[in-house]
């Protein structure tokens, strides 16, 4: 017999989805209050720059060029079984629901799902060394090679190597798995579904863009919390941006290659406007800390 003390794997699988729908209900609330903020800070332009960018300095994209390869490689056998097996009921489920909308709604719905399994194969695609490169190596690009330089001698860098950059990509892991089922069906309703699912997970998946920038200044935990609070809206418009960019069929996995190079330029101007992420705030939290 079972131990009634203890909860059964049902019971706990239900009341992790409580905890995440109210969390859900919460951040949804916090991006409502800060959409007009994060849409005039601007930052949505960063992903856009990262690739512009990209194909001015097309040098930094071609050294990583074989996970490139392997990346829109991958992207494009994903996107093709999901489209064989589930685009025309998504497509005409959606079409009863949007109208003429349904097509090109099915489309985007077909990006997200392919982007969920890509998560499954990310470590296969050694994509955490690579987009580490392409970050650094972006920061040198802007005169920021003494950040990079000081980083790796950092002791927290060598710590947390093993998954800094592939965050952004695997954000669906764990909690994030049940956050983005939840959310997926969303984009049932005609745009402004689309909408809210890109502002939630975007509010969510943000700051992990700079993951790599946290590292490489040492900050603790406390010091990156602290952070991301002042500039949340800023990250929100960031997450979105990339997002969007991610849901482009069977491309969108290589823009992550872009995104990255977008969130490299955004910290270069962050060190070049005085080093504010270790302003008085950050200073106060680092002594606390000790």
């Amino acid at each position: 017999m079972s131990d009634p003390s203890h909860p059964t794997a049902a019971a706990q699988v239900q009341g992790r989805g409580r905890y995440l729908l109210n969390e859900l209900k919460a951040e949804t609330a916090e991006v409502a209050k800060i959409g007009g903020q994060a849409l005039s800070s601007l930052t949505w332009l960063w992903p856009i720059r990262g690739l512009l960018y990209t194909v001015l300095h097309p040098q930094i994209i071609l050294t990583v060029k074989g996970a490139l390869v392997k990346s829109l490689g991958t992207s494009a056998v994903v996107f093709g079984v999901l489209a064989f097996f589930t685009y025309v009921p998504q497509a005409a489920a959606l079409s009863l629901i949007t109208g003429p909308l349904g097509p090109i709604l099915a489309l985007f719905l077909l990006g997200a799902e392919s982007i969920f399994l890509l998560s499954f194969f990310a470590k296969a695609l050694f994509l955490e060394p690579t987009l580490q490169f392409v970050f650094d190596a972006t920061l040198r690009e802007q005169g920021q090679g003494q950040l990079v330089k000081d980083g790796k001698t950092r002791s927290s860098v060598l710590q947390e190597r093993g998954n800094a950059l592939l965050r952004p990509i695997q954000a669906l892991s764990r909690d994030g798995v049940l956050r983005y089922i939840i959310t997926l069906p969303i984009n049932l309703i005609p745009v402004f579904g689309t909408i809210a699912f890109l502002c939630i997970n975007g509010h969510r998946a943000g700051p992990s863009w700079h993951a790599r920038y946290f590292q490489l200044k040492g900050l603790t935990a406390s010091q990156r919390k602290a952070f991301i609070e002042r500039h949340r809206a800023e990250y929100t418009a960031f997450g979105v941006g990339a997002l969007i960019f991610s849901f482009i069929p069977i491309i969108g996995l290589v823009f992550t290659f872009t995104n990255t190079v977008g969130a490299a330029l955004w910290a270069a101007q962050l060190e070049a406007q005085s080093n504010i992420i270790e302003g008085p705030a950050a200073t106060e939290e680092s002594a606390k800390d000790k």
